[in-house]
């Protein structure tokens, strides 16, 4: 489901569960601890996340989630959120290569990147979870906000929008657009332009821009409580189990 290789100073971790790359609770696991590993190589100073086939991720793989128990789900949100919190906090470069659709806990992974670049057709980005009866988590509105500002945010998120590369690319969601055929190389050869950077110079200018983020990214007990009491709501469950992940 994670497949983790090395180019030079670039570790890569691609998203491979076909056909949607949908998330379950065992990818959490295995993709905290590529991201856990990749971070612990003294050899690379960059990160690079892609996925496989038509999409970067579909998101959470809904029709699973839907049989855990509250407590099993509450922790596999908590897993979710820490895998986009080591990766806005990296001290490594990080680049999503983002090769398809990207919706959902998706969409997540690749706006915790430093870098996002994106196929320019046949694709979809969103955080569409209002549009199935979810909320979303503080860290990741913090996150949305950051990237794209606040006006734009209210508009994705409130509508719930599935919207194409070049709308992406127009609010600041992704920084560039590439041919299905060149985006992985292009993503990687960016990695690669870092290879001679000084690794403690990144990891301290990374601190500093992110320093303020620190404290916005620690979401609360309650506020995931009150998302789980969304989830688990009569109307948001008939919506849930209407989803089906192709596999």
């Amino acid at each position: 489901m994670i497949e983790s290789t090395r180019n030079e100073n670039v570790s890569i971790i691609t998203l491979n569960k076909p056909k949607v790359n949908a998330i379950d609770n065992d990818m959490l696991d295995m993709l905290k601890k590529a991201i856990d590993d990749a971070t612990a190589d003294t050899e690379t100073n960059t990160l690079l996340i892609t996925g496989s086939g038509s999409f970067f991720s579909f998101g959470l793989d809904i029709p699973t989630f839907l049989t855990l128990q509250r407590s099993q789900l509450k922790s596999s949100i908590y897993k979710l959120l820490e895998v986009c919190k080591s990766l806005y906090l990296s001290r490594k470069i990080t680049i999503a290569s983002i090769n398809g659709h990207a919706t959902g806990a998706g969409c997540m992974i690749a706006l915790s990147c430093d870098f996002k670049n994106m196929v320019d057709k046949r694709a979809k980005i969103a955080l569409n979870e209002i549009n199935i009866g979810l909320s979303l988590f503080s860290s990741t509105i913090y996150m949305l906000k950051n990237s794209i500002g606040l006006n734009n945010a209210k508009s994705l998120l409130l509508n719930g929008d599935l919207i194409n590369p070049d709308e992406a690319l127009a609010i600041g969601l992704v920084d560039s657009l590439h041919p299905k055929e060149e985006l992985l190389e292009y993503s990687l050869q960016l990695g690669i332009t870092f290879k001679d950077k000084n690794n403690m110079i990144i990891e301290n200018m990374k601190q500093e821009l992110l320093n303020d983020a620190i404290g916005q990214l620690n979401d609360s007990d309650k506020s995931i409580e009150e998302f789980l009491d969304i989830f688990y709501l009569e109307e948001t469950q008939v919506i849930l189990k209407k989803i089906v992940v192709r596999k």
